[in-house]
């Protein structure tokens, strides 16, 4: 479907939350709240490469399973980020 995100397979073994999921990497960017997209996922890709970061526009929401291998960064209509992301 166009317009619709590309979820990456989910990867997590037996991980259930994401200090299991964080293998010695960074899983919580509080501090990329309000800034640009872009700037945003290069540095969670930066600081984590085992992540696929899913940008979610307005109105969008992210599935509801938990995946050591996703993390989910959504944007408002200016592209600045309006969640505190994770790894999930």
């Amino acid at each position: 479907m166009s317009g619709w995100p590309h979820y990456p397979p989910c990867a997590s073994g037996t991980c259930t939350d994401v200090f299991c999921c964080a293998h010695g990497r960074k899983f919580r960017w509080p501090e990329l709240f309000g800034k640009n997209q872009a700037e945003a996922q290069a540095t969670i890709q930066r600081d984590n490469p085992d992540v696929t970061v899913v940008i979610l526009s307005p109105g969008r929401v992210g599935l509801p399973d938990f995946c050591c291998n996703r993390v989910y960064l959504t944007v408002d209509a200016s592209g600045n980020v309006t969640n505190r992301p994770t790894v999930g």
